[in-house]
């Protein structure tokens, strides 16, 4: 329980992901580009589902700008690209959400490969925890979708394609931690709420990059799943 607690105050100081806008062409046509893309689906739920494919699954130095997310003539992301695009199409059709983040507990030989892929790039791997690894997921309505598995899930306890829920944190609220997690004598108990004073009001550190889009399980590919799951009940 103890790394767990390390690792949620680690992620308390990464920043929520944004992608920067250049007032220029470079940035423009891109976010043009993707945002037309996603609009040419018939229902908002088909759009939201089609989020990771669009983007080519690799590191992202934080912040970051559109125009840097373009690599060789294809776009690249990692899951705080995923939920930023997710959560202003949601904003474009006017459906309510709230951005939060995730302490995934993934398989075991997940993190080291993550180290080195973001190590090769020479990118931070700030989000990769000693226990578990952050990453960031949507609220819409009372339902969790994980925008870069294209799916729900039940919240802190659930299994997502990156691994096991172990807590969540909306925006502006409090650590939520899985049901099925045994508390340590003197520590938050199992399924309540987990916060530190001492970090209220702590300056965050820059954006660091973000735990995957899954088929996280033991492959390092990385590619959206073939046939995703569709987030029924979700309507422009």
């Amino acid at each position: 329980m103890s790394g767990l607690i390390t690792d949620l105050k680690r992620f308390d100081r990464i920043g929520l992901s944004r992608v920067a806008s250049h007032a220029k062409a470079c940035c423009q046509m891109v976010r043009h580009s993707v945002f037309a893309q996603l609009t040419h689906f018939g229902d908002t739920g088909t759009a939201l589902a089609a989020v990771p494919g669009l983007f080519h699954w690799g590191p992202v130095q934080w912040p970051t700008h559109w125009c840097d997310l373009v690599d060789h003539g294809d776009l690249v992301g990692d899951c705080g690209v995923h939920a930023d695009v997710a959560a202003a199409l949601l904003t474009q059709k006017s459906v309510p959400h709230v951005r939060a983040r995730a302490a995934v507990l993934t398989p075991p030989m997940a993190p080291a490969h993550w180290r080195a892929v973001w190590s090769e790039a020479q990118v931070s791997d700030a989000w990769i925890g000693r226990s578990v690894v952050y990453h960031e997921v949507l609220r819409v309505g009372s339902r969790w979708w994980d925008p870069s598995d294209a799916r729900w899930f039940a919240g802190p306890g659930a299994h997502t394609g990156s691994g096991h829920v172990l807590a969540l944190r909306e925006e502006g609220g409090q650590w939520q931690l899985a049901p099925d997690f045994p508390a340590a004598p003197g520590e938050s108990p199992a399924g309540k709420e987990y916060d530190d004073p001492s970090e209220a009001g702590a300056p965050r550190s820059p954006r660091s990059p973000h735990a995957p889009q899954p088929a996280h399980t033991p492959a390092p590919a990385h590619t959206p799943p073939s046939t995703p799951v569709l987030p029924q009940g979700v309507l422009p």
